[in-house]
């Protein structure tokens, strides 16, 4: 690739704009409210997981591999094997979220008596 011929016109060169300082009259003031300072939110306290929430997540972890493995023994058919892992996974996986969902809307504490479907007892 070779450059056009020079025409004896200096080559356009490109140059930084100049922006407006602090110090700058030309900067436009702020109109409206300005808000300031740090917001303070408070964060909701959530349990930690109950145990039959680490043992649903645990088992719902294990599900695959195990199955996998029953499938490389040759203890069950690849075919159930993949339908039970998806189906056990599924129904785990929408366990835990349930339970999850649960102990984040009671709070840090409070706990369901048996029987009591809206947590008032």
């Amino acid at each position: 690739m070779t450059n056009a011929p020079s025409t004896g016109e200096p080559e356009p060169q490109w140059r930084q704009p100049s922006f407006p300082t602090e110090n700058d009259p030309k900067a436009a003031p702020v109109e409206g409210s300005v808000a300031s300072g740090s917001v303070i939110v408070p964060r909701g306290g959530v349990a930690p997981p109950s145990v039959v929430e680490t043992a649903v997540a645990t088992v719902g972890g294990v599900v695959w591999p195990v199955m996998i493995v029953l499938a490389l023994i040759g203890t069950i058919g690849w075919w159930p094997a993949v339908l039970i892992a998806i189906v056990t996974s599924t129904v785990l996986g929408n366990v835990r979220r349930h339970l999850k969902a649960r102990s984040k809307a009671l709070g840090r504490g409070r706990t369901i008596a048996p029987g009591d479907k809206d947590g008032l007892r």
